[in-house]
């Protein structure tokens, strides 16, 4: 079986490979990207991602999809190959 290798695209093209660092529990509405349709106390997994420097990417959306590094307010892409 092939290893799953996972990134993150962000601004210009930049790749960077990450690890999951942790994953936490937290309210649906208190993510930036939510569906406008979750009812009130619902709780999704966020996940916490490092790169090979030690930069701290955390989820911002409810699809696991968006992350921002701590420090910005770049948006970046998770790509998984």
């Amino acid at each position: 079986m092939k290893e799953v290798k996972t990134f993150l695209l962000g601004p210009g093209a930049e790749c960077r490979p990450v690890t999951v660092l942790a994953t936490e529990k937290v309210a649906l509405d208190t993510l930036m990207c939510h569906a406008p349709n979750a009812g009130a106390g619902v709780l999704v997994d966020l996940h916490v991602l490092v790169d090979s420097q030690g930069n701290i990417a955390r989820q911002i959306d409810h699809e696991g999809l968006r992350y921002r590094f701590s420090g910005s307010n770049t948006t970046w892409v998770l790509v998984v190959s």
